[in-house]
Order: structure tokens, then sequence, then C-alpha cells
């Protein structure tokens, strides 16, 4: 049971760390391919998508599939974590900018029609990225901060992210109950049946709900757990979070 939380616990440091290769330049092909050498005989499974010189001298930061980690010029040392630069009297974290500005990229690119919306109360001051499984008790809790955040001026768009998926697929479990909702005539008061435990009418048949591939884009994103929030710079504000909590992270009075 140990071992198989350690090995959680790492595969959540990986995803943390993708799209973080916008910080630097291709490595030098000697050492490119020491790395990669190293890599292919020690762990054969991963693939290695590129290797990039990071702004860390000495230290190469190796593009997994699904992640991230760091090596050395000869690829036998490798560190997982956040990449952190001093500048003057303040420390940033390189790491988390790149995965901001991957994130807006990648929230960029979804389809609104693929999204169930929430509308803000009169002009939206905020909009609210959440990716949500629909059994699972915060996201519920937060379900019913919804109209509060609403009236706040906060606009609430939800993407599926079952989280039984890589287990049960689509098709069955949660990710089944999802598809009704998202085929549904009036998704977001599908949604919030859903979320009341209450049944839900059935959608159309010949609908193709966006399942798999909004929980694909979670995983991008670095999603770990349900419900996951992201605001418009890309920032994960953490899980279950108030009205009043929600607005005070926004700025908004």
């Amino acid at each position: 049971m140990h071992a198989r939380t350690k090995k959680w616990g790492i595969s959540a440091v990986i995803a943390a760390l993708v799209g973080a290769s916008a910080l630097w330049v291709h490595a030098d092909s000697s050492v490119e391919s020491d790395i990669r050498q190293r890599l292919q005989t020690a762990a054969p499974q991963s693939k290695v998508v590129s290797v990039r010189a990071s702004e860390m001298p000495g230290v190469y930061a190796v593009e997994l599939e699904g992640g991230v980690v760091y090596a050395s010029a000869d690829g036998q040392y490798l560190l997982q974590g956040d990449l952190l630069q001093i500048k003057g009297k303040e420390i940033v974290n390189l790491t988390d900018k790149a995965n901001a500005d991957r994130r807006i990229a990648l929230l960029k690119g979804i389809n609104k029609r693929d999204e169930i919306i929430f509308p803000a109360k009169g002009k939206a001051k905020a909009v609210l990225t959440v990716f949500t499984d629909v059994d699972c008790g915060y996201c519920r809790k937060l379900h019913e901060e919804v109209p509060a955040m609403n009236a706040k001026g906060i606009e609430i768009r939800y993407l599926a992210y079952p989280r039984d998926l890589p287990r049960a697929g689509a098709n069955a479990g949660t990710g089944a109950r999802m598809t009704e909702i998202w085929c549904n005539a009036d998704r977001a008061k599908a949604m919030t049946l859903a979320k009341q435990g209450k049944p839900v009418p059935a959608g159309k048949a010949d609908c193709k709900a966006p399942i798999s591939e909004q929980f694909a884009l979670g995983r991008q994103m670095g999603v770990t757990g349900t419900p996951a929030i992201f605001n418009a710079k890309g920032e994960q504000l953490g899980g279950y979070i108030s009205a009043d909590r929600a607005a005070s992270l926004l700025g908004i009075n």
C-alpha cells in the first residue's frame, strides 16, 4: 500500500511539470544522446519527447510523455520538482510560470460548445473553469456555491473529469452518467440534477460527448483530483472553495 501511494505521488509531481519546456533551448546533441540512452536502458517504457537545456546551468529538462524530469548532462542523475530562480529579493517559480502559460493556451483551445456554462448575473467579472466529477462529494458541495458565484459576477465553465474513467471508460460508471449530462437538451439542468443525486433525463441517442477528450485535457492541465478550478490566468485555485473565497481570490468585491 505504501509503495502504491509513493508511485502516485511521483506521478502527480511529473504531471505538475508538464509544459515547462517553454523555458529551455535544445540541448547539445551529444548530451541529448547520453540522456536518452541512459533513460532507454533504465526505463525502456518511457518515451523521451525532447531534451532541452534549462535555465539552471548544467541541468537539462527531459520531456517525457506525460511530464518532465530534470537530468545531469551525462543522464546519471534525475530530479523532480519545481525550478526556482532568485531575482534580487524575489524567488521566481519558473515551472509555475511555464505551467500557467501552457494552461492559458489549453484553456483558449476549448470550444465553448463543449462546456457546461453557468453564466454570471449581469456582466461577467471573472471566469472559472472547473474540472468536475458528478459523483465527487466536494464537487457537489462546490455546485451549491455556483448560484452565489454567479450573483457575484463569476461565470462557471464545467469540463468533465470522471475519476474512474481510466478503469471504467467513458461508457460505464461516472463516465456514462456524465455522457448523459453532456448529451442532454438542457445540460445545465442535468448537471444540477446529477449533483443533487437525482435522475437525469436520457440524452440524445446519437450524441458524442467529449468526456474522454476533456479528461485527457485535465491530465494535460495537471489535474489529479476534483474539483479542480482554474482562473483565466491559468492558475489553479485549488479544490472546493466557497463563493466568498472565490471572489476574494479573484479580487471581486
